[in-house]
């Protein structure tokens, strides 16, 4: 038997108050596709509210994404593969040339969540994304952007400002 988890798009009183997440590329796209819903960190944190998932610049080549889930591999596959990841700062609009899709971006917000909890790994718990010795960060309610929102991201947990809680409302 499936049970159905209803997801809850982030009000604009929490879109304004929302933290960024800066998470490299895939795992960024992994969690806002829907496969991760959890974060690994070295540190634990008392925040639990809206989030905005900032993929950031660098990207892991190497990641072999099939070992955590060969659903997130197709996706990835199904989205033209690894190849496809785009600097969102760098992207030109154009009418000839697609702007590619949304959460294969780095330097930019790509989705939404909400950070529910924070827990230490203890006895392969949160398989196949939680990592030993770390601390595993909650996710739900996440949604991808209909269009990436380029920005610098940060270390740790950062404050966003109204032009980006604008930017992503928009891009909901």
């Amino acid at each position: 038997m499936t049970t159905t988890v209803e997801q809850r798009t982030l009000t604009q009183a929490e879109l304004a108050a929302a933290r960024g997440l800066s998470i490299k590329q895939p795992y960024a796209f992994s969690i806002a596709e829907g496969f991760k819903t959890i974060e690994n960190r070295t540190r634990s944190t008392r925040y639990r509210g809206p989030l905005f998932i900032h993929a950031s610049q660098p990207l892991l080549r190497t990641l072999p994404i099939a070992r955590y889930s060969r659903a997130a591999a197709l996706r990835l596959d199904e989205l033209g593969g690894s190849t496809n990841f785009w600097d969102a700062r760098k992207h030109i609009p154009s009418k000839e040339v697609a702007t590619p899709h949304p959460t294969l971006a780095r330097s930019a917000v790509i989705a939404t969540a909400r950070l529910t909890g924070c827990h230490r790994a203890s006895n392969g718990c949160c398989a196949p994304w939680g990592f030993p010795e770390m601390w595993h960060w909650e996710l739900a309610d996440v949604q991808p952007l209909r269009q990436a929102v380029p920005r610098a991201g940060a270390l740790g947990l950062w404050k966003t400002d109204a032009a980006l809680s604008a930017a992503v409302a928009e891009a909901t």
